[in-house]
């Protein structure tokens, strides 16, 4: 487990990370769900001062996909219990009340913040847009 994270609503969550292939069949269902979103963003800017509608209108279709997904749903409630919140396993009863459900996206971000982030961990993202570098031609040396 995790420590704690205190939730807004003072609630408190512990994240027990999903096994490997718990997680990483989150990570191909948000992928799968992503790839018919049509990401047409200006990433070079991230002052989020100026960000364009076009790119509200990205995020937004990006967030309602996955929001709508049965599949990302099932994935993420595997990984979930392997969670406590309020000291209590997380089950499909968990956030049956009001209270408990104003936590429910809260709780799915931290969950999938957990359990993708050791996925992207080591990855160099700013060099995937760079060149492949050169390798010298051992002739010329």
């Amino acid at each position: 487990m995790t420590d704690p994270i205190e939730l807004k609503s003072g609630r408190v969550l512990a994240i027990g990370l999903a096994p490997f292939s718990v997680a990483n069949k989150l990570l191909k269902t948000i992928a799968r769900e992503l790839a018919s979103v049509s990401f047409d963003m200006d990433l070079g800017n991230v002052d989020l001062a100026s960000i364009k509608p076009r790119d509200i209108n990205t995020l937004k279709n990006a967030a309602f996909q996955l929001l709508q997904s049965d599949a990302v749903e099932a994935a993420l409630s595997e990984c979930m219990k392997r969670c406590t919140y309020e000291e209590q396993k997380i089950t499909p009863a968990t956030f049956e009340t009001e209270d408990a459900r104003a936590d429910y996206l809260p709780v799915a971000w931290e969950v999938m913040k957990a359990n993708l982030t050791p996925f992207f961990k080591n990855l160099a993202l700013p060099s995937l847009g760079s060149e492949a570098p050169t390798i010298a031609d051992p002739k010329s040396s």
